[in-house]
């Protein structure tokens, strides 16, 4: 089976297009500027759920959820 390559350009473009817009809203986010997840509209933010765990950027809902990986 052959890869189609216009598939697999529009595979690239969404997958670059989705990095862009987690990385927009991350630092929407880390700058303390009010951010609303597009599937449920609540608020997202930043949050730590224990410590030692990871960083999240994320709703209640968890509809969208980012886990930053920040080496210190």
């Amino acid at each position: 089976m052959a890869l189609d390559s216009k598939l697999f350009s529009q595979l690239q473009k969404n997958s670059s297009d989705s990095f862009h817009r987690q990385k927009s809203l991350i630092k929407k986010v880390m700058a303390g500027k009010k951010s609303i997840c597009p599937v449920c509209g609540q608020t997202i933010a930043l949050a730590q759920a224990k410590a030692g765990e990871k960083l999240t950027v994320s709703c209640k809902k968890g509809c969208t959820d980012i886990e930053l990986d920040i080496e210190q």
